[in-house]
């Protein structure tokens, strides 16, 4: 019985904190969605920015205001009016099918931005199975050159002037001037199978990167190899951030972007300006991208991509937007930021700044806009995020390699997460950390090894160590601040030091005895009522105790006040009835009825009679 009660006093307590902490978030967000809805509200239409008309339909759905905006900078399908880029139309693409608006027009502006990606080296490798030796045929431009593969897979013979083998001799290094070359391979020899792929690399680069596509061909069969490496371009040379979100917009209507991975991957190194691994993971939801994303995280509360043209607020944006849907603690970790340093009187970020607020809102806590959208029922979508029915249970939600490798297609259907598409067939729950052989770190430590995802948050493949509590060039961050070129108005600067001397160290003011004192009264209360189900629970422990604590003199009498002998059981006498004389009237007993005796009368004898036992 009383452990039952210690258990509801425990779980009450914990669903308090938990309503508690939950309704302060679910406060703050609306709060802010109230702010940018008000901000909108208010502003003159023809000071509104294009980001802004972007960015707040992708918060708040469909608004003539904000679609003005978009309108007026529109040229020709594509954005801005003074100059079309990329990135601008690609996020017009996002924006609109967010909201079910047809985008195809737009859609064929971009694709007829492609190019052949330049900057790139290429390599065709073949494997023989067992490592058996082989002869094998490589037929291009309509000429057939023979090769052997030796024991150890090293390459002999004369490939051709297209080809050439590298310096290791185990790779087949593919001239400039025959990308676009088809490569027919044949291999023939004692053995089952033999393997063939394409391998990639940057320019002057060491890291060599395997073509998702690998495939494995019967001893005499035949298999094409073909470069297929593409960018989107402004003017004559490949654009990298644009091409990165004409990709991610091309993908989110549908369309295979497979041609411009190896492109964006191999030169992601050189972009991390861009926080180039956030929309690279929603793309194609590889580990390495993940853990980037994942290590990257600043003091464990925001993103801020090296030498960004943005802010912390964009790219913490970009961060949250690839975990998305996710189990993360990087993810939470970041909201909770987020909300710590929201404006309190506002409900904005970053000094009411609307792109940067509608951006953090659409990326961390996303509107449902219901199946049609937000009114254009009379307008036909073509993506899979503005699609007019939900998605699950009648298909699954999944990344767009994850349906690719189980054999579907992407359907116009809604998924909650931006990073997720409608596949047509089922695709399998992911693991769990535990089924991956890893574990989950806690929030004071960091992965030594490899972050990858689960189903059950950030899995460690390799050991959880303790966070470092040092720093040599960044006393800021170790202390809880922020480096940034200026501070919020919910900040104040500090002396601590940043790694970039530019940079100034942001820490968040006092926000005033109000919110202290809210907090302390919480506390107050939590702890209020422990005591209560304690006494509760405990009660009758505490009546003996108290008694117990009297009768050996716990209470202190005043110097002034006489001292009481010890406490006595009292003495319980019979009385006798006085004999009546014959013919007088006979006496009424001046002793009171029997009544009956109550619970706490019970409990009080009991306990006398205790205390009696003890003190003989």
């Amino acid at each position: 019985m009383k452990k039952s009660g210690v258990l509801v006093a425990i779980t009450f307590i914990l669903f308090v904190s938990s309503v508690l902490a939950q309704s302060n978030e679910t406060s703050g967000v609306e709060k802010a969605y109230q702010c940018l809805q008000d901000r909108f509200d208010d502003s003159d239409e023809s000071s509104l920015a294009l980001s802004e008309g972007i960015f707040g339909i992708l918060a708040l759905g469909s608004n003539s205001k904000l679609l003005n905006a978009i309108t007026d900078e529109e040229k020709n399908n594509c954005w801005p009016s003074s100059g079309c880029r990329l990135k601008e139309t690609a996020q017009v693409v996002l924006a609109y099918d967010r909201i079910n608006k047809d985008t195809s027009q737009i859609e064929e502006y971009l694709i007829s931005k492609n190019a052949t990606a330049t900057g790139l080296n290429w390599f065709l490798l073949i494997d023989i199975e067992n490592h058996a030796p082989a002869s094998c045929t490589i037929t291009y431009s309509g000429a057939s050159h023979t090769i052997s593969v030796e024991e150890d897979m090293k390459i002999s013979g004369n490939p051709g002037s297209c080809l050439r083998i590298t310096p290791e001799g185990y790779w087949l290094s593919i001239e400039d001037n025959c990308i676009d070359r088809n490569f027919d391979v044949s291999c023939d020899g004692d053995f089952g199978n033999f393997i063939t792929t394409l391998l990639y690399k940057k320019s002057g680069s060491d890291v060599m990167y395997v073509s998702s596509t690998t495939t494995s061909t019967p001893a005499g069969g035949e298999k094409t190899e073909h470069v297929n490496a593409r960018c989107f371009r402004t003017g004559s040379s490949c654009d990298y951030e644009g091409s990165l979100w004409t990709a991610l917009a091309l993908q989110k209507t549908g369309h295979d972007v497979s041609a411009y991975t190896p492109y964006l991957i191999a030169l992601s190194e050189d972009n991390k300006m861009f926080f180039s691994d956030a929309l690279l993971y929603i793309l194609k939801k590889g580990d390495e991208q993940f853990a980037s994303i994942i290590q990257s995280q600043k003091n464990s509360q925001y993103w801020q991509a090296p030498n960004t043209p943005y802010n912390k607020f964009y790219d913490t944006s970009l961060g949250m937007l690839a975990l998305q849907g996710s189990s993360s603690l990087e993810l939470n970790n970041a909201k909770d930021y987020l909300l710590a340093i929201q404006d309190k009187n506002t409900g904005c970020w970053n000094n009411n700044n609307l792109r940067d607020t509608a951006f953090i809102l659409y990326s961390g806590w996303p509107k449902n806009l219901g199946f049609s959208g937000t009114g254009n029922e009379n307008q036909t979508g073509n993506g899979t995020s503005g699609g007019s029915q939900l998605c699950e249970p009648t298909y699954s939600c999944s990344s767009y390699n994850q349906c690719a490798d189980a054999g579907g297609s992407i359907i116009d259907r809604t998924c909650s997460a931006f990073s997720e598409y409608c596949c047509s067939v089922p695709v399998g729950i992911q693991a769990t950390c535990t089924e991956q052989g890893g574990r989950i770190c806690t929030s004071s430590q960091i992965c030594e090894g490899n972050p990858t995802s689960s189903s059950d948050g950030t899995c460690c493949i390799g050991q959880c160590i303790p966070a470092p509590t040092t720093s040599d060039d960044n006393e800021c961050e170790q202390a809880g601040g922020t480096c940034d070129n200026s501070c919020l108005s919910s900040e104040e600067e500090s002396s601590l030091s940043c790694s970039l001397s530019t940079d100034l160290c942001c820490v968040q003011k006092d926000e005033g005895s109000e919110e202290s004192g809210s907090l302390l009264w919480i506390v107050i209360l939590i702890i209020l009522i422990i005591l209560i189900a304690l006494a509760i629970i405990f009660r009758r422990k505490l009546q003996v105790w108290w008694f117990k604590f009297k009768r050996r003199g716990g209470i202190k009498s005043s110097p002034t006040t006489p001292r009481r002998p010890p406490f006595q059981p009292p003495i319980l006498r019979r009385q006798v009835q006085p004999q009546n004389r014959p013919g007088q009237p006979q006496a009424r007993s001046s002793t009171p009825q029997n009544r009956p005796v109550s619970k706490l009368d019970q409990e009080m004898e009991e306990t006398l009679r205790k205390l009696k036992e003890m003190s003989d």
